[in-house]
């Protein structure tokens, strides 16, 4: 489509709020194109685009958290009219615009970074890029940390996106990094970045001039480093751990097709974890981390795979366990006969208890000595099943549902649940479940967690059965 040919006054017609996504981004980015062409930004028409795309983008977070991942919405990518506007922006600045210019563009920056996790892509140099330019100007002016007309601030903004960084590749689902994004904001709120480093505070940096979010402190040669302190913010989250049955107790599902509670208690454990790891890391305390001198582990990858493993008894992979923690393991793996997915259900033995843990493949890194796998555990108390699909009539089908019931943990108010084939889940069926000794009539209700090739599903117990002889 060719750009409008008057400018600005051919955009202002344009009834931009009355335009469906589509339209809306038709319209838009040819506009956009246009002044980044002719180097001449409206900076009225900037700002109400702003607007309507940060409205726009707020409607889609919504809909997409209250739908979960039990089903996908075909929703208009506003992405790249988000990046042009973040170049117009950068271009405005550029020019001599300051105040909440400066401030729409890392809110911008900031949802860019999102939704490009939400569509498992990384954030992209330029974007990053965008961000450290728009952050060293606001740093100049010296009011970085002033809460300003949209009701935030500079830092705020901009360390928000920066700890993005830190959950990639943390093996969330996507409604669960969308409520990490509320949250950043949240523990981001009063917290700035130093230019001196203080090795006793700073554990993470980042670099102006580079094209990437927070690194450790020491990784390679910075031009233009800025420290963090983490601390304040592991505080934060610890705190906002112990809160979360208070403030579950008092909300509402809506509209919300499936319970994301769940979802959320689980990112809040990860995250405290996490920064837990960080803290004891960078004080040389104990990290609950312990090196293994390369011991081969029976091992499986793929829920097929590993369906199978448990019914014979034996797996068909050995991989040498390099790594072990509560958390998870880090495996290398010489020549990887089989391709493991990244997100593919695996199957491992912890040398000490000799049990079988499930885990889910979170980093993959293929090598040309073998390839590096990093597991973070799902669960060590589980057992085998098999679902009875049930007929309208109540009649059982021959045809069963293989899975693994997970033990639920009333320590960390985690109910029991099920882990299936991805693409397994529907509400609308009955099953028959034996995950003892009593047979049980469940619906599944809601998709809790999912990566790869499996999803873990929570159900709601129908009726209690007797059990078979």
């Amino acid at each position: 489509m060719s750009p409008p040919r008057n400018l600005p006054g051919a955009a202002e017609e344009i009834p931009w709020r009355s335009l469906a996504d589509a339209e809306f981004a038709s319209h838009a980015l040819p506009t956009v194109e246009a002044w980044l062409a002719q180097r001449q930004i409206e900076q009225r028409l900037l700002v109400l685009l702003d607007d309507e795309l940060h409205q726009r983008l707020t409607q889609q977070r919504a809909r997409r958290r209250r739908t979960g991942t039990g089903q996908q919405l075909a929703e208009v990518d506003l992405r790249p009219l988000c990046y042009l506007l973040l170049m117009a922006f950068d271009r405005a600045c550029e020019a001599g615009g300051a105040g909440t210019l400066i401030t729409r563009a890392l809110r911008l920056a900031g949802l860019h970074a999102l939704f490009c996790l939400l569509g498992a892509e990384p954030i992209a140099a330029p974007t990053w890029s965008h961000a450290h330019r728009m952050y060293g100007r606001a740093e100049g002016a010296a009011d970085s940390m002033l809460v300003n007309d949209l009701g935030t601030s500079n830092d705020t903004l901009y360390l928000r996106m920066l700890l993005l960084s830190t959950i990639v590749g943390g093996g969330m689902t996507p409604r669960q990094i969308d409520k990490c994004f509320d949250w950043l904001e949240e523990w981001a709120r009063g917290i700035a970045l130093a230019r001196t480093l203080d090795p006793e505070q700073h554990y993470f940096a980042v670099d102006l001039e580079a094209g990437a979010g927070l690194v450790p402190v020491g990784a390679g040669p910075m031009a233009a480093p800025r420290y963090f302190a983490h601390a304040g913010l592991a505080g934060r989250v610890a705190a906002s751990r112990s809160d979360y049955f208070r403030q579950i107790s008092v909300t509402t599902l809506g509209l919300y097709a499936s319970n994301p509670l769940f979802e959320y208690h689980e990112a809040l454990h990860q995250l405290s974890r996490y920064w837990e790891y960080i803290n004891a890391r960078h004080t040389g305390g104990d990290t609950g981390r312990q090196r293994v001198d390369g011991v081969q582990i029976a091992a499986e990858a793929g829920f097929d795979a590993c369906c199978a493993a448990v019914h014979a008894g034996r797996t068909s992979m050995q991989w040498a366990l390099i790594d072990l923690s509560p958390t998870g393991a880090g495996f290398k793996v010489a020549g990887l006969a089989c391709a493991v997915e990244k997100g593919a259900l695996t199957l491992f033995i912890e040398p000490a208890s000799q049990a079988w843990i499930l885990g889910s493949a979170v980093r993959v890194v293929p090598g040309a000595q073998g390839g590096a796998i990093g597991v973070r555990r799902l669960a060590d108390s589980w057992r085998m099943i098999e679902l009875g699909e049930e007929a309208a009539d109540g009649a059982s089908s021959a045809r069963g549902v293989p899975g693994f019931f997970i033990f639920g943990d009333e320590a960390r108010g985690l109910s029991d649940s099920v882990l299936l084939k991805s693409g397994t889940f529907d509400p609308n069926r009955t099953y028959t479940m034996n995950p003892g000794a009593e047979v049980f009539r469940i619906r599944l209700s809601r998709v809790i967690q999912s990566a790869g090739d499996w999803e873990r599903v929570g159900f709601d117990v129908l009726k209690r059965l007797k059990a078979q002889a």
